[in-house]
């Protein structure tokens, strides 16, 4: 689960597409359209190397036009990275586009690393000699009730790291997981025969509790200067507004702080620029962003991507709605109303279907009309939204 790369083959890619366009139109100022008889297909590098002893991973893929869906993954390409000491770190390829260090390393201290691509065209690229950041670890992370700026009500998840006196640069990713209680769970079955008649049974597996996870998405970029110039030691890297139900019970996200260098950075605060914009076609066309990965040959071989080396740090915490919402009622539940409601007597051929194929869950039986009262299976069975296996990681 846990990624350490910048951004996604799909997303980088797509991002891509309007760099390489920007080739086309130097600075336009009104949108236009794109033919596809002059669209490049560049190359494509998405790769930080980090300190974390593990198989490194680097992605390749070519840039692609709107009217596509998918990258498309530069495959049996011959990858490596040298370190100044002429050491070698061969990559393999385990799927379309994706390549894996065969062996298990970390990027350390006081050495440099160069990128080096080999396609299976021939063509080969290499990157300038990169080398880690200095390490400025994760203190804390610390949880507020606060508000954001569209003074929507929540709670603030930001991270704490030490003061420097030389601007520091930072890239985020989160993985988050939190606990599920169907509200309306009864822990039976209701099921009519062939002859109508209605039993009703104990469901044995557990469909209660359950646990979901997710990973951040887009790119989180923080530093340890402000706009003014100011030092900071905080940034905010999650609101979590207090309607959503993931943190109705108990909460837990990890987050990972990438020490980046100031190139890499600016790369990433200007992809993100162009990944938030609603019309990426129109006004701010800036031609392709300068990437630290190059063409060996002669020519003009485009290539759009970073190749980074980073320092890592990590850290978790849990917390309960409860601590920040005392005596409040909890966000609603993903299905907003899961009041049982009548779905008629138990001859009922709707329901005899709705209950067989478990579509809805037993509530109850009124015992002088004999009407049965259903709730839809998410509000009684969590394992639609989430997962019985108790994390890891997880603390109660």
């Amino acid at each position: 689960m846990h990624r350490s790369l910048p951004i996604t083959l799909k997303r980088m890619s797509r991002i891509a597409i309007t760099i390489a366009i920007g080739t086309l139109v130097k600075m336009c100022v009104e949108p236009f359209e794109v033919e596809t008889q002059d669209f490049e297909k560049a190359l494509v590098v998405d790769a930080t190397i980090t300190d974390e002893l593990k198989r490194q991973q680097i992605l390749l893929s070519r840039t692609f036009l709107l009217k596509e869906f998918d990258p498309v993954a530069e495959e049996n390409a011959m990858v490596k990275i040298i370190d100044d000491l002429q050491n070698e770190y061969l990559f393999q390829e385990v799927e379309p586009g994706r390549y894996e260090s065969v062996d298990v390393f970390g990027a350390e201290s006081n050495r440099g690393y160069q990128l080096i691509i080999t396609l299976q065209n021939g063509n080969s690229y290499s990157s300038e000699l990169e080398r880690l950041s200095s390490t400025n670890l994760i203190d804390s992370l610390s949880v507020t009730r606060t508000k954001n700026e569209n003074d929507e009500e929540g709670i603030s998840i930001s991270v704490m790291f030490g003061s420097s006196t030389d601007p520091l640069y930072y890239r985020y990713e989160y993985e988050e997981a939190y606990k599920i209680i169907a509200p309306q769970w009864k822990g039976e079955r209701l099921i009519f025969s062939s002859s109508g008649e209605a039993f009703i049974f104990p469901i044995e597996r557990e469909e209660r509790v359950c646990y979901a996870e997710a990973v951040s998405s887009g790119i989180i970029l923080g530093s340890s200067f402000g706009p003014t110039g100011d030092p900071k030691n905080s940034f905010e890297v999650r609101f979590i507004d207090r309607n959503n139900t993931i943190i109705s019970h108990r909460y837990s996200i990890l987050v990972k702080q990438f020490e980046i260098s100031k190139q890499a950075y600016d790369y990433l605060e200007l992809l993100k620029r162009f990944s938030g914009q609603g019309n990426l076609l129109s006004q701010t066309q800036p031609g392709f962003f300068d990437s630290n990965v190059h063409f060996d040959g002669e020519g003009d071989q485009r290539v759009l991507g970073f190749f980074d080396i980073s320092a890592v740090s990590t850290r978790r915490i849990f917390l309960d709605y409860i601590d920040y919402f005392p005596d409040e009622e909890l966000p609603p539940y993903v299905d907003e109303d899961c009041s049982p409601y009548v779905a008629g007597p138990g001859t009922n051929p709707t329901l005899s279907y709705l209950l067989n194929n478990n579509l809805v869950r037993y509530y109850s039986t009124d015992p002088l009309s004999g009407n049965i009262s259903v709730v839809p299976r998410i509000c009684a069975d969590c394992t639609l939204l989430g997962d019985t296996e108790v994390p890891e990681f997880w603390e109660e």
